[in-house]
């Protein structure tokens, strides 16, 4: 291991009292770099040194980070060691088993816009954003990503956010410019949540049981709190607690003493997964001691995990990642049928191949954590809230998220679809999933509950003998049905209120980003405050109404999307 001299912690003493924790992270950073050095004689990366080396095997070359700019950076304005802090994040990236040439093109990106902003000064922040503008799309993107990752990081550099906004902005942008998409598609999210939801059935085998349980409870719970992968691997054995509200479940994240954030250490889970903790906990106890709640010793075929492991007693995101693709491969692909395919792949390809079978792209690690606080979003938390239950001591973090806020009410337009009546069953795996036939038999052609009822209306008839309808168009109503012929006859009017309906949940939409743009920005502001009872309920009463309006959506999508 590298030696630590002492002056390495003594310029970021005015953090001692911060979330931040300055010497774990540089004893970490130290403990990686050892190991990274040790893999091939052609690197060289000591954290007391100004210039590292990293070898590229693809390529067959080296590349370089020279961290001595910095220095200037430190004797101009800033109160931090942006030189340590910096080195600390990469360090976390070659943990991560990155390429050379994608580890050095973040660091370089990152200590370019460090040193243009003179450490993110507001002095300088038009002529960063000019520096930043004026690359080409893809250089941008990556400018834009790694910029956003540091600070993500290490939130302190940028506390009020200015930067960061301006950032997420021409990130979104740019990704739009050329047709990059971050997350995942409704379609391979809703495709994914559905053989978890079939494959982990009582009668699943010790073996699978063991081998993928991690992937179980990563999906049911990093989806409702937004924990980072490292977080959710680092979830201690004894972590779950009865109390008399349920179960509580502490995580692990480090003491706070930030006065505007306090972020959330423990949360009460549902019941069912209480019990699918201490179920996986019984049964895994045998196979020896370990410090976190999932079981590296527990899993069948250690070997092929991760050979160099040094302490078996704990689980790390590196074995996770490595399930997850097992589990893509030998679950979702070899059992249910499903093809992994780029979309260049997808029109390349013959035309009889059914889409339904085709995931563009698969569920990453950390993707949840997205979806988790979309999630809190449409369901109204305040920013504040947000920030402590996913972990973020800086609220300007969330400006991303608002970037894909349209993104996730698709989603949930989908899943809505999907939840009402179609059997989510998957059964065999050469059944096809999204069977368009029996689709439109179930809901355009749906036969009533009620087969005697049957009042005509001008659109459709009503299968409710009592007509009490809460709506005021009764295409959006759960009792209403129409013929296939009557359908034809009249598609250009429901495809209209389907339209109009479209355009209300997008206002909805607007007008919920507009008030966590203006909660953020003005959240140390007694009226946008998380403890301001009005602004809350505004919150809350336009995620209701967004929430409505979707339903409202799904529930008319499903009776015509096959007749589009």
């Amino acid at each position: 291991m590298q030696n630590i001299k002492t002056e390495d912690f003594e310029q970021l003493e005015v953090l001692a009292n911060e979330e931040f924790d300055l010497k774990h992270s540089i004893l970490q950073a130290n403990d990686a770099l050892s190991r990274y050095s040790s893999e091939n004689q052609f690197n060289h990366c000591e954290f007391n040194e100004d210039i590292w080396t990293l070898h590229d095997e693809a390529e067959k070359t080296n590349r370089h980070i020279n961290y001595d700019n910095l220095s200037e950076v430190l004797l101009t304005r800033t109160k931090y060691d942006l030189k340590t802090i910096v080195k600390c994040w990469a360090a976390t990236l070659i943990d991560k088993g990155l390429s050379a040439r994608t580890i050095t093109g973040k660091v370089n990106g990152v200590l370019q816009v460090v040193t243009k902003s003179n450490g993110f000064s507001k002095d300088f922040f038009d002529s960063s954003m000019e520096y930043i503008k004026k690359s080409t799309p893809r250089s941008r993107l990556s400018l834009c990503n790694a910029v956003l990752n540091f600070v993500d990081y290490f939130p302190y550099v940028d506390e009020e956010g200015i930067y960061t906004e301006r950032i997420w902005e021409v990130k979104s942008k740019t990704e739009k410019k050329i047709g990059i998409r971050e997350l995942p598609s409704s379609q391979d999210i809703l495709k994914f949540s559905m053989v978890v939801e079939d494959y982990f059935k009582p009668d699943l085998s010790d073996e699978h049981y063991r081998k993928y349980f991690c992937i179980y409870l990563w999906w049911n719970l990093t989806t409702i709190i937004p924990l980072r992968i490292s977080e959710f691997c680092d979830i201690k054995r004894n972590s779950l607690i009865e109390v008399d509200d349920g179960f509580l479940l502490k995580l692990p994240r480090k003491k706070q003493n930030n006065r505007r954030i306090q972020v959330i250490d423990s949360i009460l889970i549902p019941k069912r997964l209480a019990e699918a903790i201490n179920a996986y906990k019984n049964s895994t106890d045998k196979y020896g001691n370990t410090s976190t709640l999932i079981s590296y010793l527990s899993l069948p075929f250690q070997k092929h995990y991760l050979e160099q492991k040094i302490n078996s007693e704990s689980f790390d995101s590196n074995i996770f990642s490595y399930v997850l693709n097992d589990f893509y491969d030998e679950i979702v692909c070899k059992r249910y049928g499903f093809k992994i395919m780029e979309q260049e792949e997808v029109k390349a390809v013959e035309q009889g191949l059914s889409l339904n079978k085709v995931i563009n792209r698969k569920i990453r690690p950390n993707d949840t954590r997205h979806f988790a606080f979309l999630n809190l979003m449409t369901q109204g938390y305040h920013p504040v809230e947000i920030a402590r239950l996913g972990g973020h001591v800086s609220i300007y973090s969330q400006y991303h998220y608002h970037q894909h806020l349209e993104y996730w009410v698709d989603s949930e337009v989908m899943e809505l679809m999907l939840k009402f009546n179609l059997n989510r069953n998957i059964g065999q795996h050469t059944k096809d999933i999204f069977d368009e036939k029996e689709f439109k038999e179930r809901f355009i052609l749906r036969p009533s509950e009620n087969k005697e009822v049957h009042i005509p209306l001008s659109i459709g008839y009503c299968t409710d003998p009592n007509q009490n309808c809460k709506v005021e168009d009764h295409v959006f109503c759960d009792a209403w049905r129409i013929t296939f012929e009557e359908y034809k006859e009249k598609a250009d009017i429901i495809l209209k209120k389907m339209n109009d309906k479209e355009n209300v949940t997008k206002q909805l939409i607007h007008n919920l980003k507009n008030l966590y743009q203006i909660s953020i920005k003005g959240f140390k502001n007694d009226l946008y405050s998380e403890k301001n009872v009005l602004f809350n309920r505004e919150l809350l009463e336009t995620s209701n109404q967004l929430k409505h309006s979707l339903y409202q959506l799904a529930m008319l999508k499903e009776k015509v999307t096959t007749n589009e």
